[in-house]
């Protein structure tokens, strides 16, 4: 099953190559793809990892990480004598480079022996810093239409795979841990909406269980071990996430993710995967109508980008008929719904003046048991045009209605995040629901953390928060805590039944100083930053550490259940889920 979803996907990427929004360099991509046999097993420039870095064939867990400017040469991620830990490295917008990674479809991959090389360079003067080894990779070429990430001393990237992955050299579990990397292009960082992510993350997850899998067959070949006989687990870490979606674990993403967490490889360990539970429980990005309902959506001034919402009906039996209808009330203007009859259909909302206000579009979704859930996609166009002839919208206070002849049940209504990612365009505002009934605070200025604490039935609601890559049924949640309370952070989202993940793990300092240090691009370098993107990499992490230790929980709930026995207390356990800790040797903590 695994395997038909990963040729559906990377058929997927093949169309992607055709690249209509503009995501990837003209000179990334790779029209002469094809296999490389054993080469890899063979030829000293093509290994994985120089002599001095295999992993032990028994103790091992490989570490995957998914995101944007990793720093693939920093001191977290290397051994004694200049050896690196990075078993591969897929920079999937880089110039496309001949004769290493001619089975990828883009991009530029460098792999462990090479890098060690660049390393040793390094030590001995002959390349100046850790700089240049980024841009003879090309991981930083500020000559390319997008800027990198990786030319930012402080990253996402940056500060999630020292968390992930980053240990001391002379640590004797680092040896244990080599890291198989993806950094995505910059323009999937820029679009903070993450409708272009899946199919780059799904190519990417393909990569690491394909590397993981070569790495295991190189091990072997090494150490003259039997084939097969060597199954390193895999604990891949994907600190990214999205706001909006129909959150019932039934996206391509999820389903992927889903297939590969459920599947018994012959010839790697279980795979795992590790998600953050998200940011905005207090965002006001999500709501709850019933038909005949509306909520007032908010659309800030002098915002030079879309603002997007998503309306997901409740399941039914039969095929899409269009029985879900959305009204749009445009301050100023009267209300105006769809009329849509057939799925996939789209909508466009104009002005007196013949000006485009938003579009909708009618996007049905069938589950794996043959039911369907109706989905509409509300766009606004920006409420300040960025040129002179572009179109644009009213701010304000915009209505959502769900039209009062719709089927029964309840509608989840989101807003998508739109936020200025530094390095790229500015001018985004987040757009938001407000209703009344909902109370940020109560009357001695605390947040209300929870809907129970609200009072009264504010349709805006804090369960249900939890990051939409996040709801399927096998890949781990985590959240994050306080270090001085251990109690879960006032931002990190929640599942619909109100928990904030599977396992929490120490963020903030403090609600009153909310961030902790992290690590930049180059080593030595530090910042600070917050969230539960930092809070999933420290899951991952332990968790590897366990499985290298020869334990085997083989779900999230087995994995809960570990995580309480050493952290939490048995006889009465908390209402929140465990806290992962680290030892004070850890420097990463």
């Amino acid at each position: 099953m695994m395997m038909a979803i990963a040729r559906e996907i990377l058929s997927a990427f093949d169309d992607f190559l055709d690249d209509p929004a503009g995501i990837l360099s003209e000179d990334a991509r790779n029209f002469d793809r094809k296999g490389f046999g054993n080469k890899d097993l063979e030829d000293p420039a093509l290994a994985y990892l120089s002599p001095g870095a295999l992993p032990d064939p028994r103790k091992g867990c490989i570490i995957g990480v998914i995101d944007d400017a990793i720093p693939f040469a920093h001191q977290r991620f290397t051994l004694p004598g200049n050896l690196s830990r990075v078993a591969s490295v897929w920079l999937q917008d880089a110039r496309f480079r001949p004769g290493m990674g001619v089975d990828l479809p883009t991009g530029a991959e460098w792999r462990g022996a090479e890098l060690s090389g660049l390393l040793d360079d390094l030590a001995n003067g002959a390349i100046p810093d850790e700089d240049a080894i980024y841009r003879r990779t090309g991981a930083v070429d500020l000559t390319r239409p997008a800027p990198p990430s990786g030319a930012y001393e402080t990253g996402h990237g940056a500060a999630v795979a020292p968390l992930a992955a980053g240990f001391d050299p002379f640590d004797p579990q680092a040896r244990n841990h080599p890291l198989i990397a993806v950094c995505l292009p910059p323009r999937i960082t820029a679009d903070s909406m993450g409708v272009l992510a899946p199919v780059p993350i799904m190519a990417g997850i393909v990569f690491i269980i394909k590397r993981a899998r070569r790495l295991c067959r190189f091990i072997e070949a090494r150490e003259n071990l039997k084939p097969g006989s060597v199954r390193l687990p895999v604990v891949l870490n994907l600190s990214l996430g999205l706001t909006a979606g129909p959150r019932d674990g039934q996206s391509p993403l999820e389903r992927f993710m889903d297939a590969v967490v459920a599947s018994e490889p012959s010839d790697l360990g279980r795979v795992h995967i590790v998600l953050p539970s998200g940011n905005h429980r207090q965002g006001r990005l999500r709501a709850r109508l019933q038909p005949g309902q509306q909520i007032e959506w908010r659309l800030p001034a002098d915002d030079m980008t879309i603002n997007a919402i998503e309306i997901w009906g409740p399941p039914h039996a039969h095929p899409p008929q269009a029985d879900l209808q959305v009204t749009l009330t445009v301050p100023g203007l009267a209300p105006a719904t769809t009329a849509f009859t057939a799925p996939f259909q789209a909508s466009v909302l104009t002005g007196p003046d013949g000006r485009r206000l938003a579009e909708a579009y009618y996007t049905p979704n069938q589950m794996p048991d043959g039911r369907w859930r109706d989905g509409i996609v509300v766009i606004a166009s920006p409420t300040c045009p960025e040129r002179l002839g572009e179109s644009f919208t009213p701010p304000g206070a915009w209505q959502v209605g769900i039209s009062s002849d719709a089927p029964g049940g309840i509608y989840d209504l989101s807003a998508q995040r739109d936020e200025v990612i530094r390095g790229f365009r500015r001018g985004a505002r987040q757009s938001w629901f407000h209703d009344p009934a909902y109370r940020g605070e109560d009357e001695a200025g605390r947040p209300i953390a929870e809907d129970a604490a609200n009072g009264g039935a504010p349709r805006i609601i804090r369960t249900g928060t939890i990051n939409s890559y996040a709801t399927g049924r096998g890949t781990l949640r985590a959240g994050a805590s306080y270090r001085g309370t251990k109690r879960v952070t006032i931002y990190t989202s929640l599942l619909d039944d109100g928990q904030p993940g599977d396992c929490l793990a120490p963020v903030d300092h403090s609600a009153a100083t909310p961030w902790m240090i992290v690590r930049g691009r180059n080593s030595g370098s530090f910042t600070r930053s917050l969230g539960t993107s930092l809070a999933a990499p420290q899951l991952a992490r332990w968790l590897a550490i366990q499985l290298a230790d020869g334990l085997a929980p083989d779900d999230r709930q087995a994995i809960r259940a570990l995580a309480q026995q050493q952290f939490g207390d048995q006889a009465n356990p908390p209402a929140d889920p465990p806290v992962i800790q680290f030892p004070a040797r850890f420097p990463e903590f």
